[in-house]
């Protein structure tokens, strides 16, 4: 089974890809809205996973969401052409599931203005219901792979609810474990990449075997890039976890780490910290030297080596690209690990 030979292409090594993309799903977003209040409030959506995907190349040197399903189909069959229907869906996926779990935490991208919260969850619900479902049909004309593509689709998106449900469900920092705090980390962009790495895979030809070590390799190696973004993010002035109390797993190693009587008194400062930009630099200072927070950098170098290990497994053509993108990880990560010692 092979992908509509008709289909728009992407190309790894096209520098002009990222604006190829943001194009195709303009023109999918326009032709599939009804008017234009709906077309201003995809585009208020687009706007911000451009911001999302800049960041991303700025930090990583690929762009995570997009890069990465075009990456692992030109690594299992090289010189075909990739639809570019395929990273086109899972950028759109992100961005859908981004809007959601930011109107989840209160957060607030600046650039919705003084649209209502319900118009946040109105178009991250259009997109995964509808512009998601529309870019898999025109990844591929056969029926069969088209079906496949949706159960894989479907069952990342049970595994991520399930984490998001968990996470929501907690009732505080003192609830804040590292065995819960790893799963729901799991749950979201790890499980998330692995599910489009899998239908990749599935659309470039690749066999079962293949197929599972690469969406253990995407697992494993945005696992390890969320970990050291969690990190940078608390530690980071310009990051947003200590005004919105987020459970990430530095901040769990760090409160588990902690003596059941000095508890109390950390996690009332945690609370402090949402509005005091005084006590969020204390807090800064107090974790950038904890032991267990540079602890949290092992679970990312197993990541990283997981990732490999997967990786050597699927015996592709040519695995260099996504050889590379591990590369660049383990060098911004080992960096912030340098930071605490």
């Amino acid at each position: 089974m092979t992908a509509a030979p008709d289909a728009d292409t992407a190309r790894l090594d096209d520098p002009a890809f990222a604006e190829a993309l943001t194009a195709w799903i303009d023109d999918l977003a326009d032709g599939l809205a009804r008017s234009a209040g709906q077309r201003d409030m995809l585009r208020l959506a687009r706007a911000e996973l451009a911001v999302k995907e800049r960041g991303s190349r700025e930090v990583c040197g690929f762009s995570l969401f997009a890069t990465l399903p075009v990456a692992i189909f030109e690594a299992v069959a090289p010189g075909r052409p990739v639809p570019i229907a395929l990273p086109a869906a899972s950028a759109l996926s992100f961005l859908a599931l981004d809007v959601l779990d930011d109107l989840a935490d209160g957060d607030w991208p600046a650039h919705w203005g003084d649209r209502r919260p319900a118009e946040m969850e109105l178009t991250g619900a259009l997109i995964l219901s509808v512009l998601v479902p529309e870019a898999l049909a025109r990844a591929t004309g056969d029926p069969a792979l088209l079906a496949a593509l949706g159960r894989i689709h479907r069952r990342s998106l049970l595994r991520m609810a399930d984490g998001q449900r968990e996470d929501l469900a907690a009732p505080g920092p003192s609830s804040w474990d590292m065995v819960t705090a790893r799963r729901v980390l799991t749950a979201g962009g790890p499980d998330q990449a692995s599910g489009y790495a899998e239908m990749a895979a599935v659309l470039a030809g690749a066999g079962p075997e293949i197929v599972r070590h690469l969406a253990g390799y995407a697992h494993h190696l945005v696992g390890a890039l969320t970990l050291w973004s969690d990190l940078a993010d608390l530690l980071s002035p310009e990051g947003g976890d200590l005004k919105q109390g987020k459970r990430k797993v530095p901040r769990a190693a760090h409160v588990n780490a902690l003596a059941a009587s000095e508890r109390p008194a950390f996690l009332a400062r945690l609370e402090a910290a949402r509005t005091s930009e005084v006590e969020r630099e204390a807090l800064r200072q107090e974790l950038r030297a904890s032991p267990a927070v540079a602890a949290v950098m092992a679970y990312r170098n197993i990541d990283l080596a997981m990732a490999r290990a997967a990786l050597n497994r699927a015996e592709l053509p040519d695995p260099r690209n996504l050889a590379g993108f591990i590369e660049s990880l383990a060098g911004p990560g080992q960096r912030r690990a340098g930071s605490h010692r």
